[in-house]
């Protein structure tokens, strides 16, 4: 994984220094953590993957799950965000993934009508998550989808079924009374941060991929030479974040990294996003995260290119030649003939670079590697980590999220549950 920053602003060595200085208790605190497991604070998150009784939970999940051909995951945010993103980089077609997360009686209908086809049910599986076991949603949209499976499956559909949330909750007691696997998360871990848990790795495993391979890349995360990195990219976004820049831009040059942006815009947001720091006074300044792609080059990037104020873009792309085409040599492209297609795409990336850089932009810029599935989780590692360190700079909660709870409180008012 290649990284890369273009600073416009004078971020000095002595103001790198003293934001260091900032993070210097937190950083110790944060490795202590991952160094004993100690599995008593939020930033367990980053160490949970270290415990054995995890990978030979996978391993049982990659075997009770073996052939299947597509499977239906029910959450929302956290509970679904991190599986769908990795699916979305690394899918070569063998499962389907849906995922139900908004209710929408349009788009259970559409799952269901698509579900009929499904011949043998061995060949699907279910996981719902639910952290707190109460997330209106998830239970709205996992009983209607059960009730309809069980009346094409019969209660066979209850085998090929996980429940996964923080052990003890109904949710999880009536997952055992209907005779579906329960898995317990860490209930320490808050779920934007729980993709290195069985909330993101259980889906993974069973549909197909190396998790192994993507809990190297997140133990990595936490390692001298890529924590520090991620220390100093931190202290850089607070910098930046003081000089009034606002909008914090998720540029995925590649369409299917969206999904990533998606996930890290809502662990960004959720842990970022507070009214009040620890010190009882009310946070004045903050970043509001978007999601960019190439197609976006002719709207937003006219609007940014023009001198928009306080942006900050952060470019994610692939070096990936696994798949390329030739150009043509007569017809519409034929300018272009000499080249393949995947060179375009690098000299459009370099191109929109040169462009930010004229411009005065500030951006960073990651691009993955070969090896995809440890990059990703390197990646996600060194993200969590970073939106930690964020927080400790800003002096707020990255754990919490007071505000969420309150459309949860009007909605069961509404509904007068």
């Amino acid at each position: 994984m290649y990284l890369s920053n273009f600073d416009t602003e004078t971020l000095s060595g002595r103001t790198l220094k003293a934001g260091l200085r900032k993070l210097k208790a937190y950083r110790a605190k944060v490795k202590k953590i991952v160094d004993e497991n100690d599995c008593s604070q939020p930033e367990y998150a980053l160490a949970h993957i270290k415990n054995q009784s995890l990978h030979d939970q996978l391993e049982a999940i990659k075997k009770q799950f073996k052939g299947i051909k597509q499977m239906v995951l029910v959450g929302i945010g956290g509970s679904n965000l991190g599986t769908e993103a990795i699916h979305q980089v690394l899918d070569t077609g063998q499962v389907k993934l849906h995922t139900l997360d908004t209710v929408s009686a349009h788009e259970l209908d559409k799952l269901l009508k698509e579900l009929k086809l499904v011949k043998s049910v061995k060949k699907l599986a279910v996981c719902v998550i639910s952290k707190s076991g109460g997330t209106t949603e998830t239970l709205v949209n996992a009983g209607v989808l059960l009730e309809a499976l069980e009346k094409k499956f019969n209660k066979n559909i209850y085998k090929q079924t996980i429940f996964i949330g923080n052990a003890g909750t109904d949710f999880m007691k009536t997952g055992k009374r209907l005779g579906v696997t329960t898995i317990a998360m860490p209930e320490v871990i808050g779920g934007r941060y729980s993709v290195a848990t069985e909330v993101g790795l259980v889906p993974l495993a069973i549909l197909g991929y190396d998790t192994d391979a993507l809990i190297e890349g997140l133990l990595d995360a936490t390692n001298e030479e890529f924590e520090t990195v991620v220390a100093e990219n931190a202290v850089r976004l607070h910098f930046y974040l003081n000089k009034n820049f606002k909008h914090y831009n998720f540029f995925a040059f590649e369409p299917r990294l969206y999904l990533l942006g998606a996930w890290y815009r809502q662990l960004f947001a959720e842990s970022l996003g507070k009214s009040h720091n620890r010190a009882k006074k009310p946070v004045k300044k903050g970043w509001l995260p978007t999601i960019s792609t190439p197609t976006e080059l002719h709207s937003v990037g006219q609007l940014y290119l023009s001198g928009f104020a306080g942006v900050f873009t952060d470019f994610v792309t692939f070096d990936d030649d696994s798949v390329d085409y030739d150009i043509p040599k007569k017809g519409l492209s034929k300018l272009y003939s000499k080249y393949q297609v995947q060179e375009v795409a690098t000299a459009l990336y370099g191109g929109v670079m040169g462009a930010y850089q004229e411009k005065k932009l500030p951006y960073r810029s990651v691009i993955f590697d070969e090896n995809l599935t440890d990059s990703l989780g390197l990646f996600i590692g060194m993200r969590m980590l970073e939106t930690m360190y964020v927080a400790e700079l800003m002096n707020i909660n990255a754990f919490d999220q007071p505000n969420v709870e309150l459309y949860k409180t009007k909605t069961k008012k509404i509904l007068n549950l």
